[in-house]
């Protein structure tokens, strides 16, 4: 067997020179707490009376979309909807307060759902629609919340 003599080789007038630009993103996150505003008693109760605290923040992130989840929402957008209560059954509505709907930034639509927008870093009351009988019993509320970037 001979050995082979030939040697590899670059080609001449190939080389080429090519960069990149490689981009780090801040992560997008939100920190989001809700509460119960301490201290509600049952009994006749006044329409537009707060009932939880929705804070979602961001350093980043300047909105975000938020909707009630239930079975029964009142508008396409998910800010008024209606929450059982867990031992009587009694239903009460709820939905965003006015006061948060006229700051927010109107509905926009995401994932085939329509959801209203609101600025990071501020609260959102949710609060009882309609001048409201309400028995004492526990009341599950659930809200949807996402990034939104404008």
């Amino acid at each position: 067997m001979a050995a082979s003599c030939y040697a590899g080789s670059f080609l001449p007038n190939t080389e080429q020179e090519k960069s990149v630009n490689v981009s780090f993103a801040a992560p997008e996150n939100l920190t989001i707490s809700f509460d119960q505003v301490p201290g509600l008693m049952a009994g006749q109760k006044p329409a537009g009376m707060n009932i939880a605290k929705l804070t979602v923040d961001s350093a980043s992130i300047k909105e975000y979309g938020a909707r009630g989840v239930a079975n029964t929402t009142l508008d396409a957008a998910g800010s008024a909807w209606k929450i059982t209560g867990k031992n009587s059954g009694t239903i009460l509505t709820v939905g965003f307060s006015n006061n948060n709907m006229s700051r927010g930034h109107g509905a926009q639509m995401w994932n085939g759902r329509s959801w209203f927008t609101f600025d990071t870093n501020a609260p959102l009351d949710i609060v009882t629609i309609g001048a409201q009988n309400i028995p004492p019993d526990t009341y599950p509320i659930t809200v949807d919340v996402v990034g939104y970037q404008p």
